[in-house]
């Protein structure tokens, strides 16, 4: 263990609890102010600000010039638009914070803030990682017109052009891994690890599924997600983990036929399979990926996208 033991009443009074029950205010009145975690909380806060938002609105209003390309596929015809998932796809923060505010409840404040910073850590390293690829080359998709008003207000808010790797999946592959890891390093009893796991790899599962449900990603936009959390976190998320995690992918869905849901875990599998023989000689995980996108021509999009020509990625 890295951390000292929580008494056996703690563990009683919240190993019973889901995850969806603890509060995420407990992580904000606790990270942002407390001297143990304030830089840490402020340095991945302003990662996010800049790596993933700051960036965007940059290329939108024309200060970066960075070449955006389409990563549409034919395989993305077959997810139904589905704009009832925002809710899911938003929870995408809440799903990890919450984990925050358990080990804060479990281990008391000090204690568990001690194991979160470990995972703001990593997670910062995630969005610096993913920023080395779309400051490199920007990727986008279609979307559908919709009139559902929360649909359009979140379009708004996210100017879409950091599809290819997606960060929710990157974030959310990494999340149950993490934590998977650490129940059994922190000693967390069986009942803990098999509730919390299950929850955590359930939901994360409906999470995924909603990106493609919402287009706010491709087919194409998975394996690069899957691949980027392999190579920086390989004692985390080997290969056979990614796999499984395709495997179960729209596993319970009834709006997908079979025969498609197979067709898009195939394509999925390959896509990832590519880059990681690829990728298996190279220093910087990019490459695999850089190449796939300047060799790729995307399903079903027009030669421009927001003025910019639909430019090669640079090496």
């Amino acid at each position: 263990m890295t951390v000292k033991k929580p008494s056996a009443e703690r563990i009683a009074k919240y190993s019973g609890r889901p995850l969806s029950s603890f509060s995420v205010m407990r992580c904000y009145r606790t990270l942002l102010v407390r001297p143990q975690s304030f830089c840490t909380a402020w340095k991945f806060l302003l990662t996010v600000a800049y790596k993933f938002f700051g960036i965007q609105y940059l290329e939108k209003f024309h200060i970066l010039r960075i070449p955006v390309k389409h990563v549409d596929h034919e395989l993305d015809d077959r997810v139904p638009f589905k704009p009832a998932v925002l809710r899911t796809y938003l929870d995408f923060i809440n799903y990890w914070l919450r984990n925050i505010a358990m080990l804060q409840c479990r281990f008391g404040v000090h204690e568990g803030t001690t194991l979160a910073l470990e995972f703001l850590r990593a997670l910062t390293t995630i969005y610096h990682e993913a920023f080395r690829m779309y400051s490199t080359c920007m990727t986008t998709t279609r979307q559908p017109a919709c009139k559902d008003r929360a649909v359009k207000t979140m379009r708004l808010a996210d100017p879409h052009f950091l599809c290819v790797p997606s960060l929710h999946i990157s974030i959310i592959c990494f999340t149950y891994s993490f934590y998977k890891m650490l129940f059994v390093r922190e000693e967390f009893t069986e009942e803990e690890q098999l509730r919390w796991n299950r929850e955590l790899y359930e939901h994360g599962l409906e999470i995924a599924e909603s990106v493609l449900y919402l287009k706010q990603h491709s087919v194409n936009c998975i394996p690069a997600a899957l691949y980027l959390v392999t190579k920086v976190f390989p004692g985390l998320f080997p290969p056979p983990a990614a796999t499984g995690f395709i495997n179960d992918l729209f596993r319970t869905a009834d709006d997908i036929p079979e025969d498609d849901k197979k067709a898009i875990r195939e394509h999925i599998s390959f896509i990832y399979e590519r880059f990681l023989l690829e990728g298996a000689a190279e220093d910087d995980w990019r490459e695999p990926i850089i190449r796939w996108l300047d060799s790729y021509q995307p399903y079903g999009t027009d030669s421009k996208i927001h003025n910019f020509p639909k430019t090669s990625c640079p090496h």
